[in-house]
């Protein structure tokens, strides 16, 4: 159930947020044109600390890790500390270049600025009195817009366009089947899903303001 909702909370999201246009403004943030990589490692380690003076960027030993082995690292917000922690065998990948651990990164960098730059966190509940499935419903939401907007940073409309083959245009070391199909289809949509919306919305206002025009001629 939680699954469902979050993906239909996601594609209203789609509908209203170009998230396209926030990459490319991102980047821009960190003096990135759209031909440059993306050095994920650099931003962490240099960038975000110059730009966020309550940000961390802490790396944890591998006795020492208490999240389960396919999560690689963490983004955590706090009122006084914004951090990002990782692993440190995924740490060391990510200094021998490794593109899996870059990736995994960047996703706990788009965590970063969809909160503290783009304010989009979409209003993730910290109250405890909330019953699971809503928190799981916006957790979920808030990881699969990570999820879109790093695809987006990462990889060219392109890579993701084709990303369904395999050879080099396979993705699938990065993403899972999951976030790529939402990568795919955002790629494949964003213009209808606005247009869609744009619309629904003017004929929503339109048939608002004929309803109280009605109301007011009655009275």
């Amino acid at each position: 159930m939680a699954e469902q909702i979050s993906m239909i909370g996601t594609v209203i999201l789609m509908m209203v947020v170009d998230f396209k246009k926030m990459a490319v403004e991102f980047r821009k943030f960190f003096e990135l044109d759209s031909t440059q990589n993306f050095p994920a490692l650099n931003i962490a380690e240099k960038k975000l600390c110059q730009a966020d003076a309550q940000f961390e960027f802490n790396i944890i030993a591998d006795a020492d890790w208490y999240y389960k082995d396919s999560i690689q690292a963490y983004y955590k917000h706090r009122s006084n500390c914004h951090e990002i922690g990782i692993k440190e065998s995924v740490y060391q990948k990510a200094r021998n270049g490794d593109r899996c651990a870059l990736y995994s990164i960047a996703h706990e960098i788009s965590h970063w600025g969809l909160i503290n730059y783009f304010k989009l966190s979409t209003g993730i509940p910290e109250s405890e009195q909330i019953d699971p499935i809503t928190k799981a419903v916006f957790i979920k939401i808030h990881e699969n817009i990570a999820d879109l907007l790093t695809s987006l940073l990462v990889f060219s409309e392109e890579e993701l366009l084709q990303a369904k083959g395999a050879g080099d245009l396979d993705l699938s070391s990065f993403m899972g089947k999951d976030q790529l199909s939402l990568a795919h289809f955002y790629c494949q949509n964003h213009e209808t899903l606005k247009e869609n919306f744009m619309k629904k919305l003017v004929s929503h206002i339109t048939a608002q303001k004929n309803n109280s025009e009605l109301q007011r001629r009655i009275s």
